[in-house]
């Protein structure tokens, strides 16, 4: 029982010494506070996750970027298909779809807090003829999902120095 004890206490001491964290858990610099979200392309849909996830995180969104003290910069953000796989009439069965985001982190003065940063998010889509509405459906539920994963680890990467 003893022993049974030791060995729980000590696997939990060796997991948090190695900086073990469940995943989404992101400590966000308090310094962060008072950021404006810029896009260079448009991408409202990366823009409106980011800002919820930023206030989800007690982090105020500046829509005013001449007020905020950081600028949080979306260069570029596209989305493209591959085909994968084609099916017997030589239709395509599968595709990949491809997310890439640039991004970095300055002040209104310009000095740069994080570089230009490439973030490549990928999803798989099967394509079935028979439903051509729910294969549209579901391209949507992957793209929010690639916005959602794209937003994520940009606010990793900008917690991380």
């Amino acid at each position: 029982m003893k022993a049974r004890y030791l060995l729980s206490l000590l696997l939990c001491v060796l997991l948090s010494a190695c900086g073990f964290h469940l995943r989404g858990i992101i400590e966000i610099p308090e310094w962060l506070n008072n950021v404006s979200i810029i896009s260079r392309d448009g991408d409202k849909d990366l823009i409106s996750k980011m800002k919820t996830q930023l206030e989800g995180y007690k982090i105020d969104v500046n829509p005013d970027p001449s007020k905020a003290k950081y600028w949080l910069i979306i260069n570029k953000s596209n989305v493209h298909q591959q085909i994968i796989s084609i099916g017997a009439s030589t239709t395509p069965r599968q595709y990949q779809l491809i997310m890439t985001t640039v991004f970095s982190l300055q002040t209104p003065t310009g000095q740069v807090i994080k570089t230009p940063k490439q973030i490549t998010v990928t999803r798989q889509l099967t394509v079935n003829n028979n439903r051509i509405l729910g294969s549209n459906e579901e391209e949507n539920i992957l793209l929010s999902e690639m916005h959602q994963d794209t937003v994520i680890q940009i606010l990793n990467r900008i917690s991380h120095k």
